[in-house]
C-alpha cells in the first residue's frame, strides 16, 4: 500500500476529493482482476495505458474511487 501526501495530491490534481484516502492497489494479474470485477456489481472504469503502466479505477459502495495498476510484484 502506498500512502500519498494529501496536500501534494491536492496541488497536483485539485479536482480530486482527498477526503477519502487516495489508494492505489498493485496487481500482476490486471486483466484477470478487471474481468472478474466486471462480472460483479462493482463500478469500474475503463482500462487506461499510462507511462507508468496500465490502470483502472473502481468504486466502493459509498462512491469512493480507488485505482488498480499493473505492476510486477
Amino acid at each position: 500500500m502506498i500512502l500519498h501526501d494529501k496536500e501534494l495530491i491536492s496541488q497536483m490534481q485539485p479536482e480530486l476529493n482527498v477526503g477519502t484516502p487516495s489508494l492505489m492497489f498493485l496487481t500482476e494479474k490486471l486483466d484477470e482482476l478487471y474481468g472478474r470485477l466486471s462480472t460483479k456489481q462493482v463500478t469500474i472504469g475503463e482500462m487506461v495505458s499510462m507511462p507508468s503502466g496500465r490502470v483502472f479505477n473502481l468504486a466502493d459502495p459509498e462512491g469512493n474511487y480507488f485505482a488498480v495498476m499493473e505492476k510486477d510484484i
